[in-house]
């Protein structure tokens, strides 16, 4: 009886750890386009998800009244690896690029970029949540 009990109790931990334990890298490449408006003005481009522990974006910002500018960041979790902005695109003026490597060495790697478009003002005016299945609007 006890070791029924025992082992029962050892596989059920077991497989509780097996159901715990942290995701490994990905293990294929996924491109997942992304695209948000405010008003007029819009941005749009690609998230490239690796196998590994790495993302890449590549985007454009199109204001079409005052200024725009997109921001990206990763996230595995609670770790970050904070990215940059691009350059101001103004109103009637030529449509900004912003292209960003992004590495988050955990298991896992990178699994959520977030991007989002600010005004003038320095004000989130649009936000997106892309993973490598799905992106969803948030602002």
């Amino acid at each position: 009886m006890r070791k029924t009990l025992l082992t029962t109790t050892l596989a059920a931990a077991a497989a509780l750890g097996f159901a715990a334990a942290p995701a490994q890298a990905a293990t294929g490449d996924v491109d997942r386009p992304f695209a948000m408006t405010y008003g007029n003005s819009q941005t749009s481009g690609s998230i490239h998800f690796t196998g590994g522990y790495t993302a890449s974006l590549s985007g454009v910002v199109h204001a079409a009244s005052g200024q725009r500018a997109i921001c990206a960041d990763a996230y595995n979790g609670s770790a970050k690896d904070q990215g940059y902005c691009s350059a101001w695109a103004y109103a009637g003026g030529p449509d900004q690029v912003l292209q960003e490597p992004f590495s988050i060495p955990l298991p896992g790697g990178v699994q959520r970029v977030v991007i989002e478009m600010m005004d003038e003002n320095g004000n989130i005016v649009a936000r997106e949540s892309c993973t490598r299945s799905v992106c969803t609007r948030l602002i």
